[in-house]
């Protein structure tokens, strides 16, 4: 080693002569021996200023060298393996950091009805399909559904216990609603959780009752937990077949990274086994769940923190609930009172108090902290707690999330940027429940999942699709992000708050990056991170905006090793 040339200075010299806008002699110098060459591509890195380039060096699975044809022709050897990308686009693999993807694809595994849009478009053809299942089975036994959504249903209303006693009065029923703050229950269901009239609301939650006082089978929020706790176990190989199938699920869509949300112990071990087996091809941070002062504790005692584990699967943070959802009409909100229900201002699932002991346990024992809150009481009463945990732990770069960040008022986000919180946004929303804004008035509309004012206002926003209550598709998000348009009415919402493309993909990767405390390993295609890129069919900056929903993956890359690759799913 030369005098004065410490490590950190020679890495530094390696990432300045292998920038994009590096010389050719450099380059002979530094870049060889690549395990993989890229070339006469269009590959948008998303660095610094957005430099486009054609070709990229890999090595020992992180991104050796960008830059032209001719300056990485040295970074080839005999072993080499060259990609011809023959003018195809690259991108960045693509960061998700809200997915509850286990339990999604674990409805599908399980054989639960399918009760989602665009599949089924009426309560009478979900029914028909209960009638079905319960022709199958014996009296007694469950019968669960999810995503049912009751805005694109014919009948524009909550399923009810009557529409699914009218077809399986011998079988409990149990459908959970898309948005997974309600669900509805059948008598025989409401009756084995002993769920009456006299039942009273849990902290947080919502047992809904019919004009006579008797339930009408719907349960929102922290209700729904009276009759999910009686369901069947699951069977015990479960999990990690979902790991797997997620890792497919997500490589197939352009996703490298995903954060897996609110996740149950049992989950948590899935992943590790399918990680140990090999399955997992794309890097998941796992985030853990608090529902309670007692997990808040028990997850403080644990001995480990937010970032512990390895480069493919990882502790990423600790996850609460302020308030409830859209769908179910219960975020927090200041009056007035949701449209039609004036003395509606949502559910607080914590105390004041109680939300900032836990916030307090978890982020002193090292958890970074995520906090789903949709209105904006429920955003306050986050920002008050987060406010005093840093204040009195002394963060300095804590990035608490805020989870949805709904109604996003100027108000919260002056609060937002003085706390320099960090929004898991959700793109999609716009497009896929851009009806459900409705109920709460044109100027809450406004203000609901803006993009454009967060960087007007220096607030750094990833996204995420919360699958199921989106699709998983990253390009459903970047696509609403541009666009926003609604599904039903097909009008723009908040006009406003549309962002250009580049700034939707600085969503999904620099700032997913970001959001995770990995902005040193991924979210842009530059030397020595992570080489975690997508092939996709067509180059996302200069097609109609309208395409960008329809974009293909052909190639998914986790570590310079292909995860998926289209032409081998030809049928």
């Amino acid at each position: 080693m030369k005098p004065g040339h410490t490590p950190t200075a020679l890495l530094l010299l390696a990432t300045i002569c292998l920038t994009p806008c590096m010389v050719q002699k450099c380059m002979a110098q530094t870049c060889s021996d690549a395990d993989l060459l890229l070339r006469n591509g269009h590959i948008i890195t998303m660095a610094g200023g957005n430099p486009v380039v054609t070709a990229m060096a890999v090595r020992d699975g992180r991104i050796l060298a960008v830059g032209d044809n001719g300056a990485l022709a040295g970074c080839a050897s005999s072993r080499t393996q060259s990609l011809d990308l023959r003018g195809r686009t690259v991108l960045p693999g693509l960061i998700d950091v809200h997915t509850h993807a286990m339990e999604w694809v674990k409805t599908i595994l399980s054989g639960e009805i399918a009760a989602g849009y665009p599949a089924v478009h009426s309560i009478a053809e979900i029914a028909q399909a209960v009638a079905r299942r319960a022709a199958t089975l014996p009296k007694g036994q469950w019968i669960v559904g999810s995503g049912w959504d009751d805005s694109k249903l014919a009948e524009r209303r909550y399923i009810t216990r009557q529409d699914l006693d009218a077809v399986s009065p011998d079988h409990p029923v149990y459908l959970k609603h898309v948005s997974g703050h309600l669900s509805v229950a059948n008598s025989a269901a409401l009756k084995i959780a002993n769920i009456t009239r006299d039942t009273r609301d849990p902290q947080g939650g919502v047992i809904e009752h019919d004009a006579s006082g008797e339930p009408t089978g719907i349960l929102k929020d922290t209700a729904v937990g009276l009759v999910t706790k009686l369901l069947p176990k699951e069977p015990p190989d479960i999990n990690v077949r979902a790991a797997q199938l997620v890792s497919e699920k997500a490589a197939e869509v352009g996703l490298t990274t995903i954060h897996d949300i609110f996740i149950t112990s049992d989950e948590m071990r899935g992943y590790q086994e399918a990680r140990r087996r090999g399955w997992l091809k794309i890097r998941v941070q796992m985030s853990p769940r608090i529902a309670s002062i007692a997990d808040a504790e028990k997850l403080a005692q644990m001995g480990v923190h937010t970032g512990f584990g390895d480069d493919l699967l990882k502790f990423g943070a600790a996850k609460m609930f302020a308030d409830g959802g859209m769908g179910a009409r219960t975020v927090a909100i200041y009056p007035p009172g949701v449209i039609g229900e004036p003395n509606n201002l949502g559910v607080l699932r914590w105390t004041p108090a109680d939300m900032q002991r836990a916030h307090l346990l978890a982020a002193a024992a090292g958890w970074q902290l995520e906090t789903h809150a949709i209105g904006d009481r429920a955003i306050d009463e986050v920002l008050d707690s987060y406010a005093a945990v840093i204040k009195q732990l002394g963060l300095k770069d804590a990035r608490f999330r805020i989870v949805h960040a709904g109604i996003s008022t100027p108000a919260v986000q002056q609060r937002m940027r003085e706390l320099n919180v960090v929004i898991d946004g959700n793109p999609p929303f716009v497009y896929w429940i851009g009806s459900w804004f409705q109920k709460y008035g044109p100027e809450r509309v406004r203000w609901s999942y803006p993009a454009k004012s967060y960087l007007e206002n220096g607030i750094i926003e990833a996204a995420g699709s919360d699958v199921a209550v989106t699709p998983i598709s990253p390009w459903w998000g970047i696509w609403a992000a541009v666009v926003r348009r609604d599904l039903q009415s097909g009008q723009i919402i908040a006009p406003e708050e549309r962002i250009s493309v580049e700034q939707a993909l600085t969503l999904y990767t620099r700032n997913g990056a970001y959001a995770g405390f990995e902005e040193g390993l991924k979210g842009a295609l530059e030397p020595g991170k992570f080489a975690d890129f997508i092939v996709v069919d067509r180059n996302v900056l200069t097609i109609p905006a309208d395409e960008l929903k329809d974009v293909k993956v052909l190639q998914t890359f986790v570590g310079g090793r292909s995860v998926y690759d289209s032409a081998a799913h030809v049928q």
